[in-house]
């Protein structure tokens, strides 16, 4: 009977979206009048105002007490909730006292701006509420921007959580675990398990929701987890959805790792196979480190919208476009499952050339005429061309890339001659050359001090102390 009935309370709570838009018309159509009465005169509109403040009051206590039952289901911010919930009830107390205000016929200008007042309640009582459904920064991310400067509108800032070692922490509980909970368990959690699913545990993960398991292992592509999270924007079954937090690109990348690695939940960090990406991802968990889009992102003009027709084609390709920073139209753009991108699909991509910040066609068919259409990207910071045909010839054409940070030749023919036209590149600090064709120390040494040139093929010394030869 307990269970029954808290159900039956819970059911009732899913009403309060329909019923909180009563009050607000019924107690704006009363000061609608209020207002005609109090600056034309005239006694004509008192009785529609006193029913109207009756019934929006009682319109307002209803909503809310079905609001404090749907906040019971828990997966809303506690600080916003308590908010909705007081000026809510705020607006009752005062369509209440106005109603007993109009009844005795008390000052007209007091009870006016009492009502005033009221109206001004319901608007921000409104505004919480609204983000509350939609996220925080709902307004604010639509604002445009002259106005955010006049405004000093700021969009709040990312949460972060940090680890203090890394590889010794446990993979799942340590790392992923967070993740989950930061960006997951409002909605998939203990109190609040929608479709079925919650993530607040690792019975729970492995268990799944009404659409099945949602774990693949050793394949992310194939596990709802990370498959969701990888949905064009504006995908009706994107997770998280709109409105919500947005899950950054640096997490999406270690959820993928996990599972790819077999998603484990009893062995370490450095027990599970890790790329330098992978490895530099967790090393920034030790100290907070703002993902790189928040940083090197910031002072970049803003984005132009993404042509939403050329994007769905991509992604029916293959070709992965992925937000990587909340509330910005950048992305990165990923072909590793369309080992078919060739020079004229890279070009096609000049579409949204200021809107690229990441890309990657490791593993593609692009040549060294995919060089020309790269030096038209302005923004783009980390590009990945590691095992295709590219070589020498064209390097140069990437001087113009003046935020390129990060490149990857490994595997490529590039040599030592075509290593000395990276120093053209204001700011580049990363570059891989593993399995390249010239390894020459005396061409590395030449690039510039800040570029930290990694040629991989590392072996670990045998210690007698820790290890057993067998």
């Amino acid at each position: 009977m307990i269970v029954f009935f808290d159900e039956l309370l819970g059911f009732l709570g899913r009403f309060h979206p329909l019923l909180v838009h009563l009050p607000i018309g019924i107690l704006l159509l009363a000061f609608v009048m209020a207002i005609r009465t109090r600056f034309k005169g005239g006694d004509m509109y008192l009785p529609a105002i006193k029913l109207s403040l009756f019934l929006g009051t009682i319109a307002a206590i209803v909503a809310a007490l079905s609001g404090y039952l749907l906040s019971r289901n828990g997966g809303y911010e506690e600080d916003v909730l308590s908010y909705h919930k007081w000026l809510g009830i705020a607006v009752a107390i005062s369509g209440l006292w106005l109603w007993f205000l109009y009844r005795k016929e008390s000052s007209g200008a007091f009870r006016f701006w009492l009502f005033f007042i009221l109206v001004l309640l319901i608007g921000v009582t409104g505004h919480y509420g609204g983000t509350l459904t939609h996220g925080k920064g709902y307004f604010v991310e639509a604002m445009p921007v002259a106005l955010k400067k006049l405004f000093k509108a700021e969009e709040d800032k990312e949460e972060v959580f940090i680890v203090q070692n890394a590889q010794e922490a446990e993979a799942y509980k340590g790392i992923i675990q967070p993740i989950l909970k930061q960006r997951c368990q409002s909605c998939h959690g203990q109190r609040k398990q929608e479709g079925g699913l919650a993530l607040d545990t690792k019975e729970n993960l492995l268990k799944g929701g009404e659409n099945g398991t949602v774990l693949n292992a050793n394949d992310s592509k194939k596990s709802e987890l990370y498959a969701r999270l990888v949905l064009p924007e504006g995908h009706k079954k994107r997770m998280p959805p709109k409105g919500r937090t947005p899950i950054t690109a640096d997490q999406i990348k270690l959820i993928a790792w996990w599972i790819d690695q077999g998603a484990n939940f009893d062995k370490k960090v450095h027990e599970i196979p890790q790329t330098e990406e992978i490895a530099h991802l967790l090393k920034k968990l030790e100290t907070g480190e703002k993902e790189e889009s928040a940083v090197l992102y910031a002072d970049l003009p803003a984005a132009p919208s993404l042509p939403k027709d050329k994007v769905d084609a991509w992604q029916a390709k293959g070709i992965k476009i992925i937000q990587v920073a909340r509330d910005n139209n950048f992305v990165l753009v990923n072909a590793i499952n369309y080992p078919q991108f060739n020079d004229k699909d890279l070009q096609e991509l000049l579409a949204i050339k200021d809107n690229i910040v990441q890309l990657k066609l490791g593993n593609t068919a692009v040549t060294d005429l995919a060089f020309s259409t790269l030096s038209a990207m302005p923004i783009l910071s980390r590009l990945h061309l590691e095992n295709t045909k590219i070589s020498d010839a064209g390097l140069s054409q990437l001087k113009g890339l003046s935020k390129l940070t990060y490149l990857n030749l490994t595997g490529t023919k590039v040599t030592s001659k075509g290593l000395s036209k990276l120093n053209e590149l204001p700011s580049l600090k990363n570059l891989y050359l593993y399995k390249t064709l010239n390894q020459e120390v005396a061409a590395i040494k030449q690039l510039n001090a800040k570029i930290k040139a990694d040629t991989g093929n590392y072996s670990l010394p045998f210690i007698e102390t820790d290890t057993i030869r067998f």
